[in-house]
């Protein structure tokens, strides 16, 4: 299923703004992109910013209302040069990107791409999205090309299973990748509301959180209030299967209602940038367009779009200044602690329960709750989607291609989480009736030589 936004309301954009108008122009031209950046996404406060980036004319990836889901179209070869630009520009300007990994092609590459796209007279958009794909391609759960239109096409660009059935391949080499589709391996969104208190036979308490989509706010809301009560009972189910994530602060308020203990944070680095801005924008856009979002949640959404463009549209007029820095910024954020607000320790044992459908705001959840004492991850391999969040959407304004790549890049503290491959569970489970396994673990505890812990056990800098 396709990545959601991890959703952040902007609490504190008019204060910020306020705040700048009133310093002096010079200090508010230092710290305008972190402080609104931060107003306006709830990102955490006072981390560095470092320059990434020489100053550039910038572009707009603003798409049109119209074109969100907007039919592509076949492309000349000049067309198709000038969209792989506009990608590698959304790359260099808005993509995290993985850690030690360049955001965007080696010239070399880029210099092959830009000969195939020469060699042929006209390129039709599928053709296009998967050269792009290919060009753009890195191991990164979140990083997927397509279109919409009548035939939407979704390609992610994490290397693909081999296919059970022969297939024709494109690339060569290390590159080469399948065109048939790969087999299904992410188990289909569960049904049921977003979060619903039940029983096991024995009477455990089951919490399932099935999203942490903004669009789930009302339900969500609750979570901290139920992790008050779950903590106090002496076993309880945490099942998480099938969650794909979405506004990861509902994750983190649950994991903190669950101790007091202080918890290592995600080490976390978002770029800041017109381009990053926008794409986020466009990504609320379209899923407002498409009525994703309940009736009861667009007024959030929309806050956060407006509050997205009133950022972009910052950031451009401060880039206007010769004397500013370059257009990417990126903010990072190592080593911090956060504080469990519970009034106390875990008083009984926790079973989270995991599959493939875990993945992006649930892993980030599971690298929390991992690091506190009674809890215990049983099940399946999540899906190792988490090292690159904050979905942002770009369009090809010729063919109508669509980028989708992650505008924050984020890193287990403990070291444990590998992208694509996911968190390993400290126990396994699988079968008809894996809740109730999950509920006897609960209250008998895990078997000997389990559970197992993260290679790091403190937030000491790398």
């Amino acid at each position: 299923m396709p990545p959601k936004s991890s959703l952040r309301w902007p609490r504190r954009a008019a204060t910020a703004a306020r705040s700048c108008a009133a310093s002096a122009a010079r200090s508010c031209a230092a710290l305008a992109c972190a402080a609104l950046s931060c107003a306006a996404l709830a990102c955490a406060p006072a981390p560095a910013v470092t320059p990434s980036q020489a100053p550039a004319p910038l572009r707009s990836l603003h798409i049109a209302d119209g074109d969100l889901d907007g039919e592509p179209r076949t492309v000349s070869s000049a067309e198709a040069l000038l969209d792989l630009d506009d990608a590698r520009y959304a790359f260099e300007h808005a993509y995290a990107g993985l850690d030690g990994r360049s955001p965007a092609p080696s010239p070399l590459a880029l210099a092959r791409a830009e000969a195939a796209l020469r060699g042929r007279a006209a390129w039709r958009p599928g053709e296009l999205a998967r050269l792009l794909r290919d060009v753009f391609a890195a191991p990164d759960g979140h990083l997927a090309f397509g279109h919409g239109g009548r035939a939407p096409l979704r390609l992610t660009a994490a290397p693909a299973p081999a296919p059970a059935a022969p297939a024709t391949c494109v690339g060569r080499g290390a590159d080469a990748r399948t065109e048939s589709p790969p087999p299904r391996l992410d188990p289909p969104r569960r049904p049921g509301p977003p979060v619903e208190l039940t029983r096991s036979r024995d009477g455990v308490p089951v919490l399932a959180i099935r999203t942490f989509s903004a669009a789930a706010a009302p339900a969500l809301a609750a979570l901290p209030a139920l992790a008050a009560g779950l903590r106090r009972a002496p076993a309880f189910v945490v099942d998480l299967r099938g969650n794909a994530g979405g506004n990861y602060l509902f994750a983190e308020r649950f994991a903190l209602a669950l101790t007091d203990a202080p918890l290592c944070a995600l080490d976390e680095r978002e770029v800041i940038s017109v381009a990053a801005a926008e794409g986020r924008a466009n990504s609320a856009r379209r899923r407002l367009a498409r009525g994703d979002v309940p009736p009861g949640a667009r007024p959030r959404f929309v806050e956060h779009v407006a509050a997205l463009e009133r950022l972009a549209g910052a950031l451009r007029g401060r880039a206007a200044d010769p004397r500013a820095a370059a257009p990417r910024a990126d903010l990072t954020t190592r080593g911090a602690l956060v504080r469990g607000r519970a009034a106390g320790p875990l008083e009984g044992r926790a079973v989270f329960l995991v599959d493939r459908g875990c993945a992006s705001a649930c892993e980030m959840l599971l690298a929390l709750v991992r690091q506190i004492p009674g809890v215990l991850v049983v099940g399946q391999n999540t899906r190792g989607g988490m090292s690159v969040g904050e979905i942002a959407l770009f369009r090809l304004p010729r063919s109508g291609v669509t980028l989708s790549l992650g505008t924050r890049a984020y890193r287990d503290p403990l070291g444990d989480f590998v992208e694509l491959r996911g968190f390993e569970p400290d126990v396994r489970l699988d079968g008809a009736d894996v809740v109730e396994g999950a509920a006897a673990l609960a209250l008998r505890g895990a078997p000997s030589g389990a559970p197992r812990r993260g290679a790091r056990t403190s937030c000491a800098p790398r």
